[in-house]
Parts: structure tokens; sequence; C-alpha cells
């Protein structure tokens, strides 16, 4: 593996506007103001909801947000330490105490949905279409709507006190789990030490032995850990299950639904659709096979480099290649994304206790997000750097909101980061005129949708199965394994040979573990994202305000309203149909390039 530097080293974010450090007297201050707050809270408006008028009840929700917000950055701060060294103690430390004071004061706060959706018709009428509550109008119809799912105050509390222990710290171990994991990797006659990330970015080496070693020795360490890996799937999705069937949802996946705003019919026709439309990928795959020379493909190929067409991106040229694609679509979105980097909101280099991959975080509107990379200098690293400045640039159009509405739901959450990533190709593209490169753009792109669409497709699809049959009985790692296998070969068909290691790969995917049901969302954002797209080039600057407004509108309404803003029409399986021609047009390019 290079030793290249990538100039990501000293890009670092700068905290300071959150907390000055873990010894900060402002932390202590927060959690006791917060719990004194919440239990004044109580005192003040438990069961007393049903008398209050709409500017009382709008005034509770302003209280609520004075309470809310102090945690809410604390948390940001904290995780964000945590991110990029998950190994040290007094993190560690500080982390679990914030955690469970947070959870102290969350159980004070507990009765006010709950109370709120159980008010009478006649108490809850008033609140209704009240002008002093149209900040909260969305919010109180769904909490009306869904308050069938809650629980008793006593067994909410029981719950959250209960996941401190454990499906929360099985989740912390098989993140701090994985976090240890290094390998000392052997290429070119040297052998480094290397992080998970790192292994696995070996996919995109030249040398396919190189790949199937990295690939076979990334998922050996999980398969040696299958004992706790497994035992903890087991019992995060048990737990799930049991909490599910107790809230009286129709299956696993519903409870996600329903937290999304999003029928099961819908969710579903996204899953048929895509699944449907695995042809795609198999002629893709076939198509990428001719252009390597190779007679069979592996999964650890599906990443190589074409010949002649890889490129290495220093990080300074990232940002500006990220900058100018930013530029070339709207003046707006280019100062947001500016200004990330001149605020030192950016943490970019690769580290052994770093977390890995990449994310943005926002806590409240009032503070601008900070995203974490794992740079070194791929170019799917400037499509990421694309991605999650994306999630940044909507999180401050969305400022405008209350905190209620200021994050968007999960299906939405992907629209600006995904349609970034297609700002940045089709810039490059325009720019571009080597063939070969080309090539590897379009390859890259094509590589991109089909992970972030019908590779979470398959990822939902395991998870809908996978609960099924916990839920059943607890499987073992062989059976798990199976499953995935199953998932893996429907998506692939005849494309690629299956290696023995790959049945091992459910058991790498952090989602899975942490917010089941999250993936779904990235396929519903990406194929939202590539009719949007088309609805962009084929209506020019008339396009921007829609976008803008779909953006700035955070969770404020349903998502069929926030989509209709651009005209989009979510629950007719037509509409998802309709957004797989664009990766259609996008193979017919290659092989018009390839031929």
């Amino acid at each position: 593996m290079s030793t290249q530097t990538t100039g990501a080293e000293n890009i670092r974010w700068d905290l300071h506007e959150l907390f000055s450090g873990l010894d900060d007297p402002k932390i202590s201050v927060v959690l006791d103001e917060g719990r004194a707050k919440a239990q004044r809270f109580v005192e003040q408006f438990k069961g007393k909801l049903g008398d209050l008028t709409p500017a009382g009840l709008a005034g509770a929700y302003a209280e609520l947000e004075s309470i809310s917000s102090p945690l809410y950055r604390l948390g940001q701060y904290i995780n964000l330490l945590y991110a990029v060294d998950t190994a040290d103690d007094k993190i560690k430390a500080l982390l679990a105490k914030i955690e469970e004071s947070s959870s102290i004061t969350s159980n004070l706060l507990v009765f006010f949905s709950l109370e709120l959706g159980q008010l009478s018709v006649e108490q809850f009428a008033k609140f209704e279409a009240a002008p002093e509550l149209s900040d909260f109008a969305y919010k109180i119809a769904k909490l009306r709507k869904n308050a069938r799912y809650n629980l008793s105050e006593k067994e909410e509390q029981i719950i959250n006190l209960k996941d401190l222990n454990g499906s929360s710290a099985h989740q912390k171990l098989y993140n701090e789990l994985v976090a240890s994991f290094s390998f000392d990797f052997e290429v070119g006659g040297k052998t480094q030490t290397l992080n998970g990330d790192q292994l696995r970015a070996l996919r995109q080496h030249p040398d396919a032995d190189v790949r199937q070693r990295a690939m076979q020795m990334f998922f050996a360490r999980y398969e040696d850990n299958a004992l706790v890996i497994n035992h903890l799937y087991n019992a995060l999705v048990k737990d799930y299950g049991i909490e599910i069937n107790l809230r009286g949802f129709e299956k696993p996946i519903s409870s996600m639904n329903t937290h999304n705003d999003l029928s099961d019919a819908a969710i579903q026709a996204l899953n048929d659709v895509t699944t449907e439309s695995y042809t795609l990928v198999n002629r893709y795959y076939k198509l990428k096979a001719k252009m390597l020379g190779m007679e069979t493909m592996t999964l650890a190929d599906i990443y190589a480099p074409l010949p002649d067409a890889s490129k290495f991106y220093p990080f300074e040229d990232a940002k500006k290649l990220v900058l100018d694609g930013f530029q070339s679509f709207d003046e707006d979105f280019y100062q947001m994304a500016k200004s990330m980097f001149d605020e030192n909101r950016i943490d970019a280099p690769v580290e052994p206790q770093k977390r890995g991959g990449a994310f943005c975080s926002s806590s409240t509107p009032n503070l601008k997000p900070y995203v974490l990379l794992n740079y070194t200098g791929k170019v799917r690293d400037v499509s990421t750097m694309a991605h999650e400045i994306g999630h940044a640039i909507h999180a401050m159009l969305s400022s405008n909101q209350k905190l209620m509405n200021y994050h968007s739901i999960l299906p939405l959450a992907e629209t600006a980061s995904i349609f970034s990533e297609m700002v940045l190709t089709d810039s490059l593209l325009k720019k571009e005129t080597d063939v070969e490169v080309k090539k590897s753009m379009l390859t890259g792109k094509l590589e991109d949708i089909f992970a972030s669409s019908h590779r979470q497709n398959m990822f939902s699809s395991f998870e809908v199965a996978s609960h099924a049959a916990i839920n059943e009985q607890l499987q073992s790692p062989q059976e798990l394994s199976e499953l995935y296998t199953t998932e893996l070969k429907k998506m692939f068909g005849d494309s690629v040979e299956f290696t023995p290691e790959y049945a091992w790969e459910w058991s790498s995917i952090p989602h899975i573990f942490n917010v089941p049901f999250y993936v779904y969302a990235y396929n519903f954002g990406n194929l939202l994202v590539l009719a949007l797209y088309q609805q962009y080039l084929d209506e020019g600057d008339s396009f921007k305000p829609k976008y803008k407004e779909f953006l700035s509108m955070g969770s404020s309404a349903s998502p069929a309203d926030i989509t209709g803003i651009v005209g989009a029409d979510i629950n007719h399986p037509d509409f998802w149909r309709k957004s797989l021609k664009y990766i259609e047009s996008l193979i017919d390019q290659l092989e018009d390039l390839v031929d």
C-alpha cells in the first residue's frame, strides 16, 4: 500500500465553539441545569396539557427546546471526540456519564408526548390548526396519529434506562470491537499495519491478488469474532423485536416506516422495484469484467480500478474540485461548502483509533455542522467529501426551522448529499477529455449508485429476513451467513463469483447493528435524487428555488408533502421505475465508450 501523503493529515476540526475540552466546567453545568429545568418542566406541565391554550402549548414546546438544545450540543461534542479516538478511556468515561445523565433527564420528559397523544378528542381539538402552533402542526398531527404505539410512561422510562446496559451497551461493544481491529498486511514485500477502512480500500488496488487477500483477511477477522458478533446481533434483533411487539407494530420494519412517516406499502414498492432492477447490476459487472479483461470476477473485484485510469487526488485538489462543482451549480451552495473548510469543521486524516467511514454531524439550528472523513486520496474519497458537505448544506438550509423540525427524516436526509455527488460527477465529466478517465468516472458513479441503492436494498432485504428468523429462534453465525449469501446472489446473479469469505459481510455492516432498517433510507434517497437530478437537467435554473425550499423544510412536513414541492410522487411504483432510467443511461454511455 502506498505511503503517499494526502495533505489531509493536519485537517482537523476545531470544536471549541462547543466546549473547551473534557474538563470544561460548562459540561457539568449543562447536565445539572438540564436536569433541574426538566424537573421544573414536569412540575409546570405534567397532568395539565389538556388545560393549556394553544399559546400555552407553544410555550411548552419552546421550554422543551431550551432544555434539549444544550444537551444536543453536549452530546454532539462528546460523540465527535469519541469518533476521532474510540480508545481514549477519559472520553469513554465522559461519554458514559453524559449518556446516563441525559437518559435520566429524557425520562423526566417522557410524559409530554405520551400525555399529548392521549388527550381526548375534545381536549385536542383546540390545538388543531391553531396559528400559535403552526411551527409544530405536523409534529403534533404525527404524534397524535402514532400515539397507539406508545407504552405507559413508566414502561417508556424503563426502556430508556434498560437500554443503557442493554441495546446501547451492545451497540457500543460492537463498535469498539470492530474499531479495535488492526491488520498486518503485506503488499510488494512490505508489511504494514492497517485499520479496517485502509484494508477495505485495497479493493481498489490494481492487483487482483492484493484485493482478494485483503478481503479474505478483513472478513476472517469478523469470522474469528463470530461468537461475540453473532451474540450481539441476535441480542439486538431480539430486543428490537420484543419492543416492536409490545408497541403493536405489524412487523419489525414498520417501526422505522412509522418513524419516517412512510407506509409499509411504499417501502415494499421501493424494495420490489429495486430488486427487479438487479438486472442492471448484472449487466454492468459483466461489462466491467470485459473492461478489466477478466474471465471471472469475484466480489473482491467489484471496485477494481480500470487500467491506466487511476488517479491520486491530494486533499487540496479534492477540495478545489468539490468547491468548483458546487459553484457550477449554485453560488449559495458554494459559499456554504466553502465555510466548512474555512471554519475548520472537517476532520480528514486516517488514524488507527479513529472511527471508520464518514459522516456529517449536526445538532442545533444555530450551530453549523461538522464533517468526519477518512481521506486516502481515491476518487471515491472526493465523492465522499462532496456527499458529506452536501449533508452540511442541507443542515444549513434547514437552520430556519425550530429544533424539533431541524433534522430531516432519514429517507430525505440523503437527498442533498447524493445530489451533491451527482453535481460533482457532472462537473468532472465536462472537464475531462481523457476517454480512459471518463470510463473510470462513469464506473465510479455507477458503483456509487449501486452501493447507495441496490446494495442498501440488499442489506435491507437481509435485515427483513434475519429479523424474521431471529424472532422465530436465535440464529447461528452460519445460518445468518447463508441468509446473507442468498441476498448477495439475488443482487449479482451470474456476473461475479461468490467466494466463501463474503458470507461474513453481514457482520461488518454497522448500520444493521446500530439503527435497524436505517439502510433503506439510502436507497430511497438515491433513487429520489436520480429523478430530481434529471429534473434539474431538464428545467435548469428554475429548478433551484424549488430544490432549496425542499431542503429548507427539515422535518416540518410529511415526506409526501416535502417531495411534492419538486413534483415527486413517492407513493407510486412508476416513480421509482422512472428513476432507474438514469442508471441505464449511464450504462449506455459507458458501453458506447467501451465499444
